[in-house]
């Protein structure tokens, strides 16, 4: 059974994808980014849905405040009916709800990008020891670095592989100094920088969708297992789309080479 606390983590990659949601909303998406579990799928004793539907109203019910910013990265609306969850902007007491502007650019750019389909591919690699030790030191690596400009948005980094595969088609979100949301993909490699690592068709179409809307890929090399620790190249959208091939068979995408 899913607690209120991991629902809101999930409910922050939603924000992060569509902008804004009303109550109704999140409850028909939130399997998108949260695979419910047995106990989550029990009918209510006293409400005509599922368990997990109703913590999602829980959330929304225990607010005491007519709207609240939640640490996870997102504020909840209560003057409206029903309650609107919004994406934030900013860091410490500069925070504030994103702006219809991004709203409509979220919305429209989760109508290109699904991201609902599974990788296996994607999920084999992180199967691996050395795929899954890449992502949680990247994850370090970005909560150290949030804590360096504002402590209380280290929350805001979030592990989403971890909650929902790859529902949509980057492993960590993050911040930046000034709020935006960072959208990382990371690949892991023992070996050199310039070892090649494989991108499926929907991960490629995942960074052409955000190509303008701070996605990485985040090139973790030289990886040592026993340390956790290894070295970081970041690679925006447009630098991959434009300097990286990808071969379409083998799914192997390399760096191309100065003439």
């Amino acid at each position: 059974m899913h607690t209120e606390a991991e629902i809101r983590k999930a409910i922050r990659p939603l924000l992060d994808k569509y902008g804004e949601l009303n109550t109704s909303e999140i409850k028909q998406k939130l399997n998108e980014v949260l695979i419910y579990d047995d106990d989550d799928k029990q009918q209510s004793l006293t409400r005509n849905e599922i368990m997990i539907l109703q913590r999602i109203g829980n959330i929304v019910a225990h607010q005491s405040a007519k709207t609240k910013i939640y640490k996870e990265g997102f504020i909840v609306n209560k003057n409206t009916t029903p309650a609107t969850f919004t994406a934030i902007q900013g860091i410490g007491s500069n925070i504030s709800p994103i702006s219809k502007q991004i709203i409509n650019t979220r919305k429209q750019k989760s109508e290109q990008f699904s991201g609902r389909i599974i990788d296996w591919g994607k999920k084999r690699e992180r199967d691996e020891e050395v795929g899954n030790l890449g992502e949680e030191f990247v994850v370090e690596y970005e909560k150290e670095k949030v804590q360096t400009f504002d402590a209380s948005s280290v929350n805001r980094v979030l592990h989403l592989s971890r909650l929902q595969g790859d529902g949509l088609g980057y492993d960590i979100s993050s911040i930046d100094e000034e709020g935006n949301i960072l959208r990382i993909e990371v690949k892991t490699t023992t070996g050199p920088v310039n070892t090649p690592f494989y991108m499926s068709k929907n991960e490629k179409l995942f960074f052409k969708t955000y190509i303008n809307d701070n996605a990485f890929v985040y090139r973790v090399y030289n990886f040592n297992k026993n340390t956790r620790r290894g070295q970081i190249l970041k690679i925006s959208a447009k630098e991959l789309l434009q300097n990286y091939i990808f071969d379409p068979i083998t799914f192997a995408v390399t760096k191309k080479q100065l003439n």
